[in-house]
């Protein structure tokens, strides 16, 4: 008889599930071994890891984890679907033939000696001493880490490539500055790697995505906030100047003064409140939910926060992208604290509550793992803000979930990536007069500003010469030398070549070296071209620089310098208004709502006790975080076909930019063409981008059949629904999920919730991008072997055939249907006689069984019938059931 057991260092979560419902697990075992090819012995040793429900699915979902000697197999999470009491489902990750697989049960490294070997392989180089400081048993510990997370640590069994089970010890490990948190398996005999994983999901998106318009209408309406009326605990609530959620960034709607916004069902206290009682433990920007903090050093930072004082007024003013990060700091970490708040909040009603292992730092009693600590989410604003600007920590954004009970990290950072300016104009000659694009330096120290209107600098153009002649060119411009026409340049901009790489036979300097070279000339600015398409982003630092230098692309230098040649270029530098600094991501509410959907679709996939579930090649976790950010933001007048980008205003595009993916989201494919083949890239967002589009797809047709209920909290409209849907389907997906296993778990909870009322709405959306009845997700550990397919689900333009992994009546239920061979018939609370027909089309019987010991469910082989679509007959006293079933 198994136990039902919990994460070692974890208070015990409570499960109302008998002793006498674990046996039930194991009955169902060990009646499926045949079904799921696996040995008696196999599913004979299995922990419960961890619980969850759905209220509208009515199905309460049982992690169980394989294991052999009594230690864990890594990875071998299975989920059972438990409704009205009995099992209708189980998400195979059971481990065939075990004991003919696992090499020893007996490590000869100690878990401190696996932890420094762990460390050394993944370059941790810190003064943490290592100290156990809590130990259940020989095999789960908890290890102290210095002033970071705890490591925890737990003999396992590892399963390779070759197919075996290796004892191994796992950690999970927290580094400085957040950057990582290590899941590690160490070979407990002879201390070898055999995998690692960084539960931190970085999302350095890259400079990419340029493509269709988006929409940009304004809707405000008051319903998605806080009933004002709804409870006598809105005094512990506060006012915050923030960019409302249903917009991406300052650049779609200025900031307002938005009060009471928490939602009294998800935070009953506030969200400044810890203890569950009335009155406020924070004015800062801290409580239950949420610790937004600033982290401007890289490494926790200061620990600042934004403080609403004793009336929580969190009002602070920002002025935009020219504004020094630090100037804003308070007005930053409040739109970071509210709109994880509302993630938190508008979550909530769709099923990730404490019960499911959401972030709060008190559960309030209502069920999940506590701990002292609690998980309310750490958001890290600003991180890394004055590190110097050669650390790669800019234009990123990542999160990172541990276990339930366990807290969680948001970090946000700042954005480089400027809009593209024009801060070049030709006065002459006419034919080329007018403004040219050029981006401005980032010399530090060096950087000498452009001026701004009215301020200018204005004068002629010179070709700099400094004598030395450059490969491929006719002229000596490269800049690397002192000039020789110093008396030209004497009071002009000078216009200077990019240097040659050494490969292309040229000798390369340094942008700053350049500038100070024409400086020195008497250069009053300097333009740089480019010597291949593109722009040129010009890093340096020379503290003796006093003159502004900008850069062009090769095609706007070229034509300046021939006509340099051959008659005078007259050209002004200036800017209409300060120059760009930063995009700040704490103002993205796209970029944070995408950095909490992480969060959630990480705890609900194999359970809240378990965030090793999308370690997999084929995880679509950056796919449901683009949904997220895009639900979001749906307001009155969206229509599905218009496009929609992510990260507009990080990449300062205009708000109707394609953002930061491949293709802005639409329902058009002239505009977003993927399909399921699209989905063979190892790159995550570039796989996850497909599952948006499926998702997006899905939304605007429940919208489209239910309409478009603008309360995100309650409303009843498809996109409620939509959104309710997507959850339900990552509690039911199996661990280590692929693109088909999640399509089968939204019809499968389309069908528990229903009755399969919207099958044929979601099974053509998913055909009509390459899902189709027989498209494969091949190995799910394996991101490059999917194929697509585009058969119809049904027959016929009505849709006549359904899916029945559930019967709505409770009674009957036929399952997989369609089918290969084997389906199993279930009649709930029946034991009797049962006779079981089957009929093709044409009427004719051509398969029969008398079963006359029928005890709840019967599984029949029609392996022997071609594929097609048949009748299922059950009859028994008092009972006839008629079924359409398929054979694939």
């Amino acid at each position: 008889m198994k136990k039902i057991t919990t994460l070692f260092g974890l208070f015990a979560f409570a499960i109302a599930f008998s002793q006498s419902g674990s046996s039930k697990i194991q009955n169902y075992l060990n009646s499926n071994t045949i079904k799921y090819n696996l040995t008696s012995s196999d599913v004979q040793d299995w922990i419960i890891e961890s619980h969850a429900n759905s209220t509208s699915t009515n199905i309460d979902n049982y992690y169980i984890v394989q294991r052999y000697n009594g230690i864990e197999i890594f990875g071998a999470v299975s989920n059972v679907w438990i409704k009205n009491g009995a099992i209708i489902n189980m998400g195979n990750r059971f481990v065939k033939n075990i004991s003919q697989k696992a090499n020893s049960s007996t490590p000869s490294l100690s878990v401190l000696q696996g932890l420094t070997i762990a460390k050394n392989l993944l370059s941790i180089n810190n003064s943490n001493e290592n100290v156990i400081i809590e130990s259940s048993n020989s095999r789960n510990f908890k290890i102290s880490n210095g002033t970071l997370e705890n490591i925890n640590a737990k003999l396992v069994y590892q399963q390779t490539e070759d197919n075996k089970l290796t004892l191994a010890w796992d950690y999970t490990i927290d580094v400085i500055g957040h950057e990582h948190l290590w899941s590690v398996r160490i070979d407990a005999i002879n201390g070898t790697l055999l995998d690692k994983s960084d539960m931190v999901i970085s999302c350095n998106f890259g400079n990419h995505g340029s493509h269709k318009s988006g929409d940009n209408s304004f809707y405000s309406d008051k319903t998605f906030y806080k009933n004002q009326n709804s409870s006598v605990l809105d005094i512990q609530s506060g006012s915050y100047r923030v960019i409302p959620f249903n917009y991406e960034s300052p650049r779609h709607i200025a900031r307002q003064l938005i009060s009471n916004p928490d939602n009294v069902v998800a935070s009953p206290f506030g969200w400044h409140d810890t203890n569950g009682a009335a009155g406020n433990e924070f004015t800062t920007s801290r409580g239950n939910n949420a610790f937004a903090q600033d982290d401007a050093n890289g490494n926790d930072g200061t620990g600042a926060t934004a403080s609403g004082g004793f009336t929580l007024n969190f009002d602070f003013p920002y002025t935009g992208t020219s504004q020094q990060p630090a100037d804003y700091q308070d007005a930053a970490l409040t739109n970071l604290f509210y709109m994880n708040n509302i993630m938190h909040d508008v979550w909530y009603q769709y099923g990730f509550n404490e019960t499911n292992g959401n972030f709060q730092q008190n559960n309030y009693g209502k069920g999940g793992i506590t701990s002292f600590s609690g998980d309310a989410v750490f958001a890290d604003g600003q991180d890394n803000r004055d590190v110097a600007a050669t650390n790669l920590n800019r234009n990123n954004a990542n999160f990172s979930t541990p276990t339930d009970g366990t807290r969680p990290r948001m970090q946000m950072y700042v954005w480089t990536i400027g809009p593209i300016s024009e801060p070049l104009f030709i006065n002459s000659p006419v034919d080329i007069a007018g403004v040219r694009p050029g981006r401005d330096n980032a010399f530090n120290p060096g950087h000498v500003a452009i001026p701004i209107a009215p301020a200018i600098i204005q004068s002629d153009l010179v070709l700099y010469d400094d004598g030395t002649s450059d490969p491929g060119q006719t002229d000596n411009a490269d800049g690397c030398a002192p000039a020789v026409n110093a008396t030209q340049i004497n009071g002009h901009i000078a216009i200077i070549r990019r240097s040659l790489a050494e490969a292309d036979g040229g000798t390369p300097c340094a942008f700053a070296e350049k500038v100070k070279n024409a400086q020195n000339a008497g250069a009053t600015a300097v333009i740089i071209v480019n010597n291949v398409a593109g722009e040129i982003s010009m890093s340096g630092a020379d503290a003796t620089i006093t003159i502004p230098a900008v850069s062009v692309t090769q095609a706007v230098g070229e034509q300046l310098i021939a006509r340099i040649k051959v008659e005078t270029v007259n050209g002004k530098l200036q800017l209409a208004e300060p120059p760009f600094v930063n995009s700040d991501g704490d103002f993205d509410n796209g970029i944070i709502a995408h950095e909490y959907g992480h969060g959630i679709s990480t705890r609900l996939t194999g359970g809240a006790s378990n965030s090793s579930c999308l370690q997999n090649a084929e995880q679509m976790g950056e796919g449901w975080s683009d949904w997220f950010a895009l639900m979001m933001q749906i307001k009155t007048g969206d229509v599905g076909t218009t496009p929609k980008g992510i990260g507009t205003f990080v990449f300062s595009q205009p708000n109707n930019g394609g953002g930061i993916r491949n293709y802005s989201y639409s329902t058009d494919m002239s505009v977003n063409p993927l399909t399921f083949n699209n989905s063979n890239d190892a790159e995550s967002h570039n796989r996850g981008e497909f599952l948006t589009a499926v998702l997006w797809d899905l939304t605007w047709a429940y919208i489209q059949k239910y309409g478009l209920d603008t309360n995100i909290y309650s409303g009843t409209g498809g996109n409620n629904k939509a959104m309710r849907l997507v959850l339900d389907a990552l509690k039911l997906q199996p661990c280590s999920p692929g693109f088909i296993d999640y399509r089968n778990a939204i019809i499968a909870a389309d069908q528990a919730t229903t009755g399969g009322a919207d099958y044929c709405l979601i099974t053509e959306v998913f055909r009509r991008r390459g899902m189709g009845l027989n498209a494969s997700s091949g190995s799910t550990n394996n991101a490059l072997d999917q194929a697509e397919d585009f058969t119809s689900f049904a027959p016929g333009p009505n849709c006549t055939l359904g899916v029945n992994y559930f019967e709505n009546k409770d009674m009957f239920q036929v399952y997989p249907n369609p089918t290969n061979d084997n389906l199993n018939i279930r009649i709930n609370n029946f034991n009797g006689k049962a006779v079981i027909e089957v009929y093709d089309i044409n009427g004719r019987l051509v398969f029969n069984l008398n079963e006359n010991n029928f005890s709840v469910e019967k599984q029949i082989n029609l392996s022997q019938l071609t594929k097609g679509i048949y009748i299922l007959k059950v009859s028994a006293d008092n009972l006839n059931y008629t079924e359409k079933i398929m054979l694939k």
